[in-house]
């Protein structure tokens, strides 16, 4: 045999020594696709746990921040072979960047000496500059009592926590604060104001009274004050931000005026005075004038003092004494604001008394947003820098109860059914009022989003057809319409809200 020309076994060395080069390619590719697998999971973890940190980084000090963060990200990515050696985290600003630098141990390619590859990412959030003006439209009917007024008061103020801390500046953010029920109140000490009718002068005034009449002298000879209360301004401008003018008394607010009912504490709930002898039926008896004082010929108002009868309790949710500002608990509207200490205290104060009425707390809403008066601290609806936002929150659904006598309904901020306000007769049904309230709060809605205004609804604790046709509806688009089953879930559903507003973005 020749040796020398022999080369059976020469493809099995030239195998062996091709293999350890095929083997470090083939490894190689698997390692490095394992890596930018690595690479993207690492990412998608660390712009998670710093968005997430991000909104309570006005809470946290920097180690905090760090420390939560890096739980969260090691939380992610538990499991997936990825080695931690540093993880940064800074605050610069409205800045917040993170850093970590890892690596993945190789397989394959240990053979050729390389042992690990590097995985290095940075994850950069930034705060929005826009502007936010905000108003609190709450629902503190007498069936938001005891525990949801309470969590309702903690998830409000988590809100207002969580816009502060996510603005770099103290201008950056207003709040105002809407209390409603079938009343607003904007403050007793407004009734000097232009933009409230002192004299009478618009038809709402002289209902179940008399034209050019003071309703705030007639509570004087009362021995009361006016609390602050306004009624609903005549349809369309109950639904709309008309601009309060002196040469359109309709366009002004009226004080409200709960008036004395018929000497009869088994149907009535407000009877203050006696009726004399007027006559007429109800609706005679409560519009007669003599008992406040005033001439019905002249409207000259007589200013001695009115004694009124005992007080007596006729509604189970309202506490308020009889008179002319019965059922009027409502705590005043707080304007927009920078002063979050007030906001905070005046959300603590809120009482829970009376009925609903939606289209009110959507109205005052947009008006303590809006540019112009009464309130007119917003800022003009041209400037697109500013974002105007309304959340609204009820747990009921509009209601005026029907009474089947002369009244047609019990005294709201719409007056009674039979004052025609409603634009119903004394006949309509408990169905057709509702389907009015309605009507209105959604035309109200319409208006406001109109403007530009993003309005957000709350439906706390309820579940009907009517209440989740109307409020979705009146929210900007489905996803602002929050439906909350439980008052546990309002701290999720504010903080779901205050995450939205804040729009803090990944700026790399």
């Amino acid at each position: 045999m020749n040796l020398w020309r022999d080369v059976r076994g020469n493809t099995a060395m030239i195998f062996a020594l091709c293999l350890l080069p095929i083997l470090a390619l083939a490894g190689g590719a698997i390692d490095m696709t394992r890596q930018r697998t690595a690479s993207v999971e690492a990412q998608s973890a660390l712009d998670a746990a710093l968005l997430y940190v991000a909104h309570e980084s006005g809470e946290l000090s920097d180690t905090q921040l760090k420390e939560t963060a890096e739980r969260l990200f090691l939380e992610e990515m538990k499991g997936r072979n990825l080695v931690i050696e540093k993880f940064q985290l800074n605050r610069d600003g409205d800045n917040l960047t993170a850093n970590v630098d890892a690596h993945i141990p190789t397989t394959l390619l240990g053979l050729i000496g390389i042992g690990e590859l590097n995985v290095a990412r940075t994850s950069e959030v930034r705060y929005s500059e826009r502007t936010f003006e905000i108003a609190l439209s709450l629902d503190t009917t007498g069936s938001m009592e005891g525990d949801k007024l309470k969590r309702l008061q903690s998830a409000s103020k988590l809100l207002v926590d969580k816009i502060d801390a996510g603005t770099s500046k103290t201008q950056n953010r207003k709040f105002a604060v809407v209390p409603f029920t079938t009343w607003v109140n904007v403050g007793p000490t407004k009734w000097k104001k232009n933009w409230i009718d002192k004299n009478g002068k618009s038809d709402v005034s002289a209902t179940n009274l008399l034209p050019n009449v003071s309703r705030t002298a007639l509570y004087d000879v009362l021995g009361e004050a006016w609390p602050g209360c306004v009624e609903a301004r005549t349809y369309p401008y109950d639904v709309d931000d008309t601009r309060p003018s002196r040469s359109d008394a309709e366009t002004l607010f009226t004080p409200s005026f709960y008036p004395d009912e018929p000497d009869d504490r088994r149907s009535y709930g407000n009877d203050y005075l006696y009726d004399g002898t007027g006559s007429g039926g109800v609706l005679g008896r409560i519009g007669n004038v003599v008992k406040y004082g005033l001439n019905p010929i002249t409207g000259q108002l007589n200013n001695r003092r009115i004694s009124k009868k005992s007080n007596y309790r006729f509604f189970s949710d309202v506490d308020t004494p009889i008179g002319p500002g019965f059922n009027c608990a409502t705590r005043p509207i707080t304007p927009l604001t920078e002063n979050l200490a007030l906001v905070r205290s005046e959300i603590d104060a809120l009482k829970a008394e009376g009925s609903t009425n939606i289209t009110e707390g959507v109205a005052w809403g947009w008006r303590v947003l809006s540019p112009s008066i009464p309130f007119g601290q917003g800022a003009p609806y041209s400037d697109k820098s500013v974002d105007k936002i309304l959340i609204l929150l009820t747990d009921g659904n509009n209601h005026i109860s029907k009474r089947y006598d002369g009244r047609g309904s019990d005294y709201s901020a719409y007056g009674y059914l039979a004052n025609g306000r409603l634009g119903l007769s004394t006949g309509a049904s408990q169905q057709d009022i509702w389907q009015e309230m309605d009507k209105r709060t959604l035309e109200a809605c319409t208006n406001a989003k109109r403007d530009g205004l993003i309005v957000y609804t709350i439906r706390l604790e309820l579940a009907d057809d009517r209440s989740d046709k109307l409020l979705k509806a009146c929210a900007t688009g489905p996803e602002y319409y929050l439906d909350v089953p439980d008052a546990r879930q309002l701290d999720a559903a504010f903080s779901s809200i205050a995450d939205d507003i804040l729009q803090l973005y990944l700026a790399r």
